[in-house]
């Protein structure tokens, strides 16, 4: 299947990095090109979307949906990653807390939008250096908060015995649960780290659609139309696939949609095209693959 367009939902497991995931579904389908829509730390665990050949080429606007977590917090203990696989840098006294403020909490959160500000070990670049690579070499940066959303937060578990809370978060596109659960703590005047962390929601995407690199099939690909259907994308068919090829602007009457996927009458996803003024768009990226511009050409060779 190595020229094969389209999209696997795949479970990762514990301790492998993103990049290890991908490698292991390339090289097990011996895929030319390989992405995905969102990596995951090493710690969690959960759904990625991972996008094989031209589809990859659809990864920013699959990346824009926002995301469903189940995040454990570890209470009154703080490391310098965030997560359990850091060092501990803060410890404090177990004190009780109540589950009625646990969940009074958790309903502040819905809808809430806030300044968050990212960890000091995430790749956000920050004068073209990623901000890991400031704390690996004990550097300091000033680093600027960035505007998210938390559409739902829901308490599933408090054990108290064990000082950890479990929440089901469903947030928009760029939130760090490491700095919501910080975030979430200091709400309760204590301190916090991510103890176990699963994705399983993107945008809708769910992880129960989803399956382990081990037992994924090629038959498991799912198409790119498929996909943006899925994902209320706006998918047009455009029967003059040689403007498409050619890349040339095009008249869609009445449109308002501010981009769109240019569909042949295959349900080949062939390109993506963007608004720029009354009625009119222009291409933003070529999605065929060379089969597809060899048939185009043999069937139009007479226009």
């Amino acid at each position: 299947m190595n020229n094969e367009s389209g999209i696997f939902l795949v479970n990762k497991p514990l301790n492998i990095t993103s990049n290890d995931l991908i490698q292991k579904i390339k090289k097990k389908f011996n895929i030319k090109k390989i992405g995905h829509a969102g990596t995951l730390d090493p710690i969690a665990t959960g759904l990625m979307v991972v996008l094989t050949n031209q589809a990859t080429k659809i990864s920013n606007y699959l990346l824009k949906a926002d995301k469903v977590y189940v995040v454990e917090m570890k209470l009154f203990q703080k490391t310098d990653s965030g997560d359990i696989t850091g060092k501990v840098i803060e410890t404090q006294e177990f004190k009780k807390i109540a589950k009625k403020d646990v969940e009074t909490l958790a309903q502040k959160y819905n809808g809430y939008i806030y300044d968050q500000y990212p960890p000091i070990y995430s790749a956000i670049k920050v004068n073209g250096k990623k901000l890991y690579e400031y704390a690996r070499n004990d550097q300091e940066v000033k680093i600027e908060p960035r505007k998210v959303t938390i559409n739902e937060c829901e308490v599933i578990d408090f054990n108290q015995k064990n000082a950890t809370i479990k929440l089901k978060v469903n947030c928009s596109k760029g939130t760090y649960i490491r700095s919501f659960v910080q975030d979430f703590a200091k709400e309760l005047d204590c301190i916090s780290t991510v103890s176990s962390l699963e994705r399983v929601a993107s945008g809708n995407f769910n992880l129960d659609q989803a399956k382990t690199i081990e037992k994924i099939e090629e038959s498991d690909l799912i198409t790119m139309y498929d996909g943006l259907i899925q994902n209320n994308h706006t998918l047009i068919e455009y029967h003059k696939s040689r403007d498409i090829i050619q890349g040339r602007a095009i008249t869609l009457t009445g449109r308002s949609d501010k981009v769109i996927f240019i569909i042949d009458d295959k349900k080949n996803v062939i390109a993506i095209y963007k608004w720029v003024a009354k009625d009119l768009y222009t291409c933003q990226r070529g999605l065929w693959d060379e089969d597809f511009e060899a048939s185009l050409t043999e069937a139009e060779r007479d226009f």
